[in-house]
């Protein structure tokens, strides 16, 4: 009898066993899936665009050239003929150099608007894609409502706002009084020179860098918005200023440092002592819905550059 319970006890260890091996054949090394790739960006066939006219104002320069070919990236384009009215552009077939020409539409419907309000209707009727401003020109409404609050901000190869020292001035521009400018006149869209050329000290702040003495402004008589620009800067307080900084906008290329910036060409010839570039020319474009993803994919700089005029102080 007393071999009956050994061999219950046996068979119970040889069970345990089997099982506890069953159960490391189970187990697999750990598996972490690989989330499938984002889906290329639809290009779309045809895109419509509210740019300003030529002949519409804006507070750093006014038009000094007539509208050329319009491009997008490699993408050029050619007026259709057989458009009485000159707004759609048609793709010229030849291949594109780089991904942003490869994202460019077939064909653009332009439209320029003289006024920058019409402009925002046109958009919130749903008859743009895109619609371009120069810095500032958003309205308040537009600017405070939810769905346009956040426009894209396209840098512009050409445009420069810089302050100009006298001889032997060497003291950097007060970083809040250019933070005022941007804010009050432009909406904040200007880009600071900062961001293009950190740590430059062009601009100091006066609580981490004294030598950035106060300075009173005066601005160059060429550009347009020159008295709303001197108005904004006087409510600087400047305490025993003595310095006198002279705003001027440059229709020069975008360089920071000597550098040539994103694709920019030549490389600054104004980068001469006493010039302190403060801001590079940026422009808000609004984008509905419909065309987001593809303009994203695109780059805001790529519809920034096809606003149709040039111009300003020189250098």
């Amino acid at each position: 009898m007393d071999a009956v319970p050994a061999i219950a006890v046996a068979a119970l260890l040889l069970t345990a066993l089997a099982c506890a091996g069953c159960g490391g054949a189970r187990r697999s090394p750990a598996h972490t899936p690989v989330p499938p790739a984002p889906p290329a960006p639809a290009r779309i066939a045809t895109l419509r665009v509210g740019l300003p006219a030529p002949r519409r104002a804006n507070l750093l320069f006014t038009c000094g050239a007539p509208p050329g070919a319009a491009g997008i990236g490699s993408a050029v384009y050619a007026p259709d003929s057989l458009d009485a009215g000159g707004h759609r552009w048609l793709r010229l077939q030849q291949a594109a150099t780089d991904s942003i020409g490869a994202l460019a539409p077939d064909t653009l419907l332009l439209r320029a608007f003289e006024d920058a309000t019409d402009e925002e209707i046109a958009f919130e009727r749903g008859e743009l894609d895109a619609a371009v401003f120069w810095p500032g020109e958003l309205s308040a409404r537009m600017r405070s409502d939810a769905r346009f609050r956040d426009p894209e901000l396209g840098l512009r190869r050409v445009g420069v706002l810089a302050c100009v020292a006298g001889a032997g001035d060497t003291s950097g521009v007060p970083r809040a009084d250019m933070e005022l400018l941007n804010r009050e006149a432009f909406g904040g869209d200007l880009l600071p020179w900062s961001e293009l050329e950190p740590g430059a000290g062009a601009v100091s702040d006066p609580e981490t860098a004294p030598g950035a003495a106060a300075a009173r402004y005066v601005v160059d008589a060429t550009v347009p918005g020159a008295r709303q620009i001197e108005r904004i800067l006087a409510r600087v307080p400047r305490s025993g200023a003595t310095r006198m900084l002279k705003l001027v906008y440059l229709d020069q290329p975008v360089a920071a440092g000597g550098v040539p910036v994103q694709g920019t060409s030549p490389a600054a010839a104004w980068r001469t002592p006493g010039v302190t570039p403060v801001f590079a020319l940026r422009c808000p474009v609004l984008v509905g819905s419909r065309a987001r993803d593809g303009v994203r994919a695109i780059g805001a700089g790529a519809f920034a550059e096809l606003a149709p005029c040039a111009g300003g102080t020189r250098r």
